[in-house]
């Protein structure tokens, strides 16, 4: 079923990346996801070629979703289908036509890998773009970030350079995820800067020793406010979207739950 709809993407010519939970996996960071998400681009024509690709699949409204148009997608609203299946089973579809922290879609499309998978072949969003996009109000999803940082960097080993290890510090979120960056890059301590818990850290990670239990404390303190400050911007970002969300159910302006597209 998952095949026919993106068969039926391609048919249709509509523009689109995969993104969040699906592409992780794609990437090698996470191992599951229930939902396939997309980012589709958000031109009034190309929302027209992906709503036919969507009716092609016997695609329902699901959740709190309004209409599916250039406005709403410009606005960051998130749009959200169920796709069923012959055997009863269902399938759920999560769209933004402009998500956060991402630029634009097609300079994201131009950066974008081509996975062959069961599926065909899925347009996917790079790692930088994603690492970004991966930035929200949810814990569970800063260890990903640091394993898409540690696989962009795998893909580059020998040709590694200061603004690449740079990146990847700023990037990695949790003690078990630092301690692999220095581990398995110690060229990485070059781009430490002042900051003497990381270099402290550093320096006895790549030497093989246990950091002292101070230290650990001092650098998860650090890390985790790394974090609450991107989950901070992510949820100040989503508050005005979430109150028109209200304003549009209160005007009765919202798809019905089960409604076919």
């Amino acid at each position: 079923m998952i095949a026919s709809f993106f068969r039926h993407l391609e048919q249709h010519q509509a523009q689109w990346l995969l993104v969040s939970g699906q592409a992780t996996i794609l990437y090698g960071a996470a191992t599951f996801s229930e939902d396939v998400d997309l980012w589709v681009e958000p031109g009034a024509e190309n929302l027209q070629r992906f709503t036919a690709a969507l009716r092609a699949s016997d695609a329902h409204y699901y959740k709190l979703t309004p209409p599916l148009t250039a406005e709403m997608a410009a606005r960051h609203h998130g749009f959200h289908f169920a796709i069923p299946d012959q055997d009863g089973t269902v399938t759920y579809l999560d769209v933004m036509g402009c998500p956060p922290r991402v630029g634009s879609f097609d300079g994201a499309r131009q950066r974008a890998r081509r996975f062959e998978t069961q599926w065909g072949v899925l347009h996917t969003l790079a790692i930088p773009e994603l690492v970004e996009l991966k930035k929200t109000q949810r814990p569970r999803d800063y260890p990903i970030i640091g394993r898409l940082v540690l696989s962009a960097l795998r893909e580059k080993r020998g040709a590694l350079g200061d603004e690449d290890l740079r990146w990847a510090v700023a990037n990695v979120f949790g003690l078990t995820e630092f301690r692999q960056l220095v581990t398995e890059f110690p060229e990485v301590c070059r781009v430490l800067g002042t900051a003497p818990a990381l270099r402290q850290a550093a320096e006895l990670i790549s030497h093989g020793r246990t950091l002292p239990e101070a230290l650990e404390d001092e650098l998860e303190e650090l890390l985790d406010g790394r974090t609450a400050q991107h989950r901070k911007a992510d949820r100040h970002f989503w508050r005005r979207v979430i109150e028109e969300l209200g304003e549009l159910r209160a005007q009765g302006r919202l798809m019905q739950k089960g409604t076919p597209v």
